[in-house]
């Protein structure tokens, strides 16, 4: 039985649910959903865009989809850290969240925010920051404010905290979630009416981890309670240089096991000139020896470590935050006694300001250097990281690309998430062919090794994880089969049918 299409008789009932206004099959406005880099290549257009505002709407789409047997791709607004546009063909409705951008509680005794799925990081930081200053919403450092709270949350991503405190998942409290037969069901302590999301455990055994890094593909997600953490006015950041991934990877574990650091991040001397343009990044000398991209030597000319770590610290006054740097500087000094490579990257005032301004565009740039950008995201044990770094570093050489690498703890360097980041040109099918072939070769490695990606790849990543864990995959489609018995939600990257 394959998919329904839509049809005039469709776009007519969807309007009668939602508004003219907010229903389009305009092939312009449907084109401009498309997004072939940043998390993914793989995307199709959608037959029709509906924006709808409240649960009960989203209720009556799916229903109407369900029915039709239309796929429906959901997504939260912006990028969202990711990529939420069709895999399948026919494209079917976008269901666009973007308008569902209420903040609808914040509870600061018990510590949560309720949220809808189209509330932005600028929104959510802005709000927080005028109407309670002292706490923050986790929202994803280095995307652009048009991301969403709840989009990266639930793709399980990298937060301003998340170094102290883990994955963005382990926020969650409670969700509201529309199945694709228009069931509104509750997790946590939400399914037990007149309950306060305070217990993300629920009523007995828990389900709502089948939504996490779902991609969409079990039901739609409408609102959210999220865990806010202490904001103190008192940061710093301080950066250091290494000659080695190991220097990198040991010496951040030392400050770690500390329990110091809201947010710990960094990579090589490659994440510097390709946040630049092509042009810029060149002008001032270039490699004949790799393929015409800068050289590192002018880079560590100007100070650039060829690798560093940022170690942001915040401090309830200014005496904890003064305890965190001697701390690390302590560290420092004992880990050089030991005849290991660890020197301080003076950072300047403007750097120090960029990397502290909440959102901030980090990443934005990178799209700059050569017209795109992949994200390819893996997480693996902390310590790994030294060899994922060698690995990758050598890779992205052998098929032509600049090694950009960027490196972050999780929890305190219980867990690393790495990502190379894949500078091409998006007009250039020899780039393209070989980005694939460069991820596909590492996926084998990393796999092998037991690392795994968690925005997979629908053709590469997803394949080559659940080969190997078979069990897992059979009953992750038979809870689809559950919450989606016609499969009109979209695979997502998840290769389930």
């Amino acid at each position: 039985m394959g998919y329904g299409e839509v049809t005039p008789s469709i776009i007519t009932a969807l309007k009668s649910i939602v508004g003219e206004r907010y229903v389009s099959d305009n092939p312009a406005l449907c084109a401009s959903y498309v997004s072939k880099s940043v998390m993914g290549l793989e995307s199709v257009e959608p037959d029709v865009v509906v924006r709808p505002r409240y649960v009960e709407e989203v209720r009556k789409i799916l229903m109407l989809a369900n029915e039709h047997r239309i796929p429906v791709t959901p997504m939260c607004g912006g990028l969202s850290g990711g990529y939420a546009c069709p895999l399948i063909e026919p494209g079917g409705i976008l269901l666009d969240l973007g308008r569902m951008n209420r903040i609808l509680e914040v509870n600061t005794d018990a510590r949560y925010a309720v949220v809808e799925p189209g509330v932005t990081t600028g929104y959510a930081w802005a709000y927080m920051r005028k109407y309670y200053p002292d706490w923050c919403i986790p929202i994803p450092d280095g995307a652009p404010p048009a991301a969403t709270v709840m989009g990266d949350i639930i793709e399980r991503g990298f937060s301003l905290v998340t170094t102290r405190y883990g994955p963005q998942a382990e926020y969650v409290m409670d969700m509201e979630i529309v199945l694709p037969n228009g069931d509104v069901v509750y997790t946590g302590a939400w399914a037990l009416p007149g309950a306060k999301p305070f217990y993300r455990w629920g009523l007995g055994p828990s389900f709502f981890g089948a939504f996490m890094g779902s991609q969409g593909t079990m039901g739609v997600i409408t609102k959210m309670a999220v865990k806010i953490f202490p904001h103190p006015e008192h940061k710093d950041i301080i950066a250091f240089g290494f000659e080695s991934p190991e220097d990198l990877a040991d010496f951040t574990l030392e400050v770690c096991k500390k329990e110091i650091g809201h947010m710990v991040q960094g990579g090589n001397i490659w994440l510097v000139p390709t946040r630049l343009t092509w042009e810029k990044a060149t002008k001032d000398v270039i490699s004949e020896q790799f393929l015409g991209y800068p050289t590192v030597e002018f880079w560590k000319k100007v100070g650039v470590p060829e690798w560093f770590m940022n170690f942001e610290i915040w401090g309830f006054d200014e005496e904890h935050l003064e305890w965190q740097r001697k701390t690390i500087y302590k560290l420092a000094e004992e880990f050089r006694s030991k005849g290991r490579k660890v020197e301080e990257w003076k950072l300047a005032p403007h750097q120090k300001k960029t990397r502290l301004t909440k959102p901030n565009k980090i990443a934005i740039p990178y799209a700059i250097y050569r017209g795109s950008f992949l994200f390819i995201t893996w997480y693996l044990p902390w310590k790994d990281v030294p060899e994922i770094l060698r690995i990758s570093e050598e890779k992205m050489k052998e098929y032509g690309f600049p090694p950009v690498l960027w490196v972050a703890a999780i929890e305190h360097a219980r867990q690393a998430i790495f990502m190379p980041i894949v500078c091409f040109d998006p007009t250039n099918p020899d780039e393209i062919e070989r980005l694939y072939e460069f991820n596909r070769d590492t996926t084998e490695i990393f796999v092998e090794k037991g690392w795994i990606n968690y925005r997979p790849d629908p053709f590469i990543h997803a394949p080559a994880m659940f080969h190997r864990g078979k069990a897992y995959y059979e009953y992750l489609k038979k809870l689809k089969k559950i919450f989606d018995p016609n499969g009109i939600m979209h695979p997502g990257r998840l290769c389930l049918p």
